[in-house]
């Protein structure tokens, strides 16, 4: 509800890590360990950072606050209570019991395991454009700041 009512997008990008770290604690309850720690590490951690400091570079480039403006706060009000309604209904319906699929095991070491026999082209894809994207930034920060 933060997100919806807040004019202050750096309050909107902390409200944002907060649902974004509740998400990992479903996955805590959910017995997916890996899940939660790539939640974190990822979305709670890198995306909402990366957001933050957009948001104080461009504050920084105008010299003038940048806030949100709220257009559809009713529409925004409604969605949140509709989701949630629904998650405190799914909560009730929770017995207390998980059904577990397969074999759970150690699953970091399944990732691994999966990540460099069945899909190492993949990966070695990602990583080469990740290292072709942060030597592009460097080259791009370097280029403006000799302008």
């Amino acid at each position: 509800m933060i997100i919806v009512f807040t004019k202050n997008i750096v309050h909107a990008a902390y409200a944002l890590a907060l649902a974004l770290i509740g998400v990992a604690g479903l996955y805590v309850l959910l017995s997916a360990e890996f899940l939660a720690v790539v939640q974190i590490m990822l979305y709670a951690g890198g995306v909402v950072i990366l957001l933050v400091f957009g948001v104080m570079m461009t504050n920084r480039l105008r010299g003038e606050k940048v806030i949100s403006e709220s257009r559809n706060q009713l529409l925004g009000t409604l969605i949140s209570l509709v989701v949630f309604a629904g998650l405190l209904f799914l909560f009730s319906q929770f017995d207390g019991t998980l059904k577990v699929h397969g074999n759970q095991g150690d699953q970091v070491r399944q990732v691994g395991i999966a990540f460099l026999t069945e899909h190492i082209v993949a990966f070695e894809l990602i990583a080469f454009i990740l290292l072709v994207a942060l030597v592009g930034a460097t080259y791009l920060a370097k280029m403006a700041a000799d302008e």
